[in-house]
C-alpha cells in the first residue's frame, strides 16, 4: 500500500484533498530533501513523546530541533521522547521514522510549531513508509490539525541550518552539504592516507613499497601486524614485522585498505567515552570490518566482493560519528547523552532532532568529498536503508546485516536485530551461515578489543 492504512482511511474518510509523492526510498525525512526539489520549509516531520498520560506527537519543521523541556513547560507534564516499541504500538501501521504528522487518526494529541503559520503554499508530510509523501494545501493542512495545540519557541533551526542561513545570506537552494563544503569545514584527507592512496594507483607498487611506507607510521604498523595476528588468517608462523603481515598473511590489497582505513580515521578526536565516543566508535569498527570480510568470505564467487574494499567499508561506514563530533562538537554531546538516556530510541531520529543532519549523510558527504571507492561512499549514505537498490548493493548489504547482528551482542547503533530474508537472498547467505560467522568471530574478540582499544587511544 502507499500509504498508512490509517492515514488513507481518515484522508478519504474527510474527503481531504491531497496528492501522494512516490519516491526511491530513503533513510530518513532529511535524505528527502537532497534527492527531490521540495524545499526543506515545506517538509515538516513528527515526533513523538511519552509520559504517564500517553503518547504527544509535536509536529515541527524538518529543518529545526524539538526543546522537549519547552514542550514540557508548555503542556505542564514530564515528557521524554517515545521508545520504539511505544510508537510502534500506536502507529502500528508505521514505518519508524516516518510517522504522518498528523495525530487524530491514531487518537495522539498533537502539538503544532507556530513556525508552521507562515509554512510554503503546500506541505509535505510522511505517508507511513519511505518511499511516500503525503502532499497538502498549506490552509488543509491547518484544517487537519484544528485539534491540536499551538505552541512556540519548542523548536529551534538546527544548527547546521543556521550556519547555512549564515554563510548563504539566507540563500535556500544552498543545502548544509553545500554550506560545510563551500565553508571549508570538511577536514582535508590525512597525508598518511593520502600516499597510501598514492601508492595504490602505481602500477609498479607491491608489497615491500607498501611495507616501507607502513612502517614510518609506528602505531600503523602495529595495527596491521597485530590484525595479521589474529585468529580470522590462521597464520602458524610468527608475524615479527610489516612485512610479513603484508606479504605472508594479509596480502597487498587487504593490508592496502586496512592501512588506509587506519591512516583516515586517525586525526579524528571525540569523547572516548558514550554509546557514541571514540572508544564504542572503534570497538564497532573493528568488529564490522572483520564480520563483513568474514561474511563475503561466506559467499559464493560469483557475487563476493573483494575482501580488502570489504574490510574498508566495515571500517569506515559510520565514520559520520566522527565527523560529526569534529565540526559540531555541541551537538554531538547532546546527541551521544540522548543515546545514553534513551538507548532504544532510533540514533538516525536522534540526530536529526538535535543535528538536522545524521552521521550516513555526514559521513557519505566527507567519504565523497575525499574521492573514496564508490563502494565506500555508498555504504557510508546507505547501511542503515535495507531497502537500497542501486549500486553496490552488495557492501550495503553486508553492513546492514553485520551491524544487526552485532547489535545482538551490545555492540553498534543499528536499531534493529532483524535481518530481512531478501538481504540474506541476495548475499546468498542463510541464517545459520551468519550465526556460524558471527560465533566464530566471537571467537577472536580478544584480538579485536585490543585493536580498538589501541585504535582509541
Amino acid at each position: 500500500m502507499a500509504i498508512a492504512y490509517t492515514l488513507k482511511q481518515y484522508l478519504d474518510g474527510n474527503r481531504i484533498a491531497y496528492t501522494v509523492v512516490d519516491l526511491p526510498p530513503v533513510a530518513s525525512l532529511v535524505r528527502i530533501t537532497e534527492i527531490t526539489g521540495i524545499a526543506p520549509e515545506s517538509l515538516v516531520q513528527a515526533i513523538a513523546l511519552k509520559d504517564s498520560l500517553g503518547l504527544v506527537m509535536a509536529i515541527i519543521p524538518v529543518t529545526h530541533s524539538i526543546d522537549i523541556d519547552s514542550v514540557s513547560r508548555l503542556l505542564h507534564r514530564k515528557l521524554v521522547f517515545a521508545t520504539e516499541a511505544q510508537i510502534t504500538a500506536v502507529f502500528h501501521d508505521c514505518a519508524l521514522g516516518f510517522v504522518p504528522a498528523i495525530g487524530e487518526p491514531y487518537g495522539v494529541r498533537t502539538m503544532l510549531d507556530d513556525s508552521l503559520l507562515q509554512a510554503a503554499d503546500d506541505i509535505y508530510f510522511a505517508a507511513g513508509n519511505n518511499a511516500h509523501l503525503i502532499q497538502v494545501n498549506r490552509k488543509i493542512f491547518h484544517v487537519m490539525q484544528r485539534n491540536a495545540w499551538l505552541g512556540g519557541n519548542f523548536s529551534c533551526r538546527n544548527e547546521a541550518e543556521k550556519k547555512t542561513s549564515m554563510v548563504s545570506g539566507g540563500d535556500e537552494k544552498e543545502n548544509m552539504q553545500q554550506c560545510i563544503e563551500r565553508m571549508g569545514l570538511l577536514p582535508p584527507l590525512p597525508e598518511m592516507a593520502r600516499k597510501i592512496i598514492r601508492l595504490s594507483a602505481s602500477p609498479g607498487a607491491g608489497a615491500d613499497e607498501l611495507a616501507r611506507l607502513v612502517e614510518l607510521d609506528p602505531s600503523l604498523a602495529a595495527q596491521v601486524m597485530r590484525y595479521a595476528n589474529s585468529p580470522f588468517f590462521g597464520y602458524q608462523g610468527r608475524v615479527d614485522s610489516v612485512s610479513v603481515a603484508i606479504s605472508r598473511v594479509l596480502g597487498y590489497d587487504m593490508s592496502m585498505n586496512l592501512a588506509l582505513g587506519v591512516a583516515t580515521a586517525k586525526p579524528f578526536k571525540i569523547p572516548l567515552n558514550g554509546p557514541l565516543g571514540l572508544a564504542a566508535f572503534w570497538r564497532h569498527a573493528a568488529y564490522s570490518a572483520a564480520l563483513m570480510q568474514a561474511l563475503g568470505r561466506a559467499m559464493p564467487d560469483p557475487v563476493r566482493p573483494g575482501a580488502g574494499l570489504t574490510f574498508l567499508a566495515g571500517l569506515l561506514h559510520n565514520f559520520g560519528h566522527l565527523l560529526q563530533g569534529h565540526l559540531f562538537k555541541r551537538e554531538f554531546l547532546k546527541i551521544n547523552a540522548a543515546m545514553e538516556e534513551y538507548p532504544e530510541k532510533s540514533v538516525i531520529l536522534v540526530e536529526q532532532e538535535i543535528l538536522g543532519a545524521d552521521h550516513c549523510q555526514v559521513g557519505g558527504w566527507l567519504m565523497k568529498a575525499w574521492r573514496l571507492p564508490e563502494e565506500i561512499v555508498v555504504t557510508a549514505f546507505e547501511h542503515h536503508n535495507e531497502h537500497y537498490t542501486g549500486p553496490h548493493a552488495v557492501y550495503v548489504y553486508l553492513a546492514l546485516v553485520a551491524d544487526r547482528m552485532l547489535k545482538t551482542h551490545g555492540i553498534g547503533d543499528s536499531e534493529s536485530h532483524d535481518i530481512p530474508s531478501a538481504i540474506l537472498e541476495a548475499l546468498r547467505l542463510d541464517e545459520v551461515q551468519v550465526i556460524m560467522v558471527m560465533n566464530r568471530l566471537l571467537e577472536g574478540s580478544d584480538g579485536l578489543n585490543v585493536m580498538a582499544k589501541q585504535l582509541a587511544a
